[in-house]
């Protein structure tokens, strides 16, 4: 049998490879649209220059996206030993907080006196498994239960 995590390191677990890299995908694209639209809004009129900087702009900013989820993809959950953090929808509570955890549809759900919901296909494979004990090890020890000896 498998023993728990140390339970005292806070686990931070983040965007999965694919789904991360077909945000990278989209960013890239609306990125390359809008170099488009700045190359047909491009003159010498300035409403034309100040639209090219503005097209310029949220480019680079598309960039900057796709480089951040390239590099360090966001946060899906975070646990620690006071209990979890969800990144979006932004949700957080302590473990004493959770009555039920149940995995439905491709959802890891936490319920309590708010619902944490978390897409599993979103995470890496290996993840997945690791989450869910990860979850019910935190939660035994927020309540004081040992496994048997």
């Amino acid at each position: 049998m498998s023993e728990a995590m140390p339970q005292s390191d806070p686990s931070v677990y983040r965007l999965g490879r694919g789904p991360a890299l077909v945000a990278v995908g989209a960013f890239l694209i609306a990125a390359g649209l809008l170099v488009f639209a700045g190359f047909l809004l491009a003159g010498d009129t300035p409403v034309r220059i100040a639209a090219t900087a503005v097209v310029g702009v949220l480019a680079l900013g598309s960039v900057a996206m796709a480089a951040r989820f390239a590099w360090r993809p966001p946060m899906l959950i975070r646990l620690d030993a006071e209990g979890f953090t969800v990144g979006r929808p932004r949700a957080r509570a302590a473990w004493k907080q959770v009555e039920d955890v149940a995995i439905e549809s491709g959802f890891l759900v936490l319920s309590g006196d708010d619902t944490a919901r978390i897409e599993l296909r979103l995470l890496e494979p290996a993840d997945r498994r690791r989450l869910a004990r990860e979850v019910y090890d935190r939660l035994n020890t927020a309540y004081g239960y040992r496994r048997f000896a």
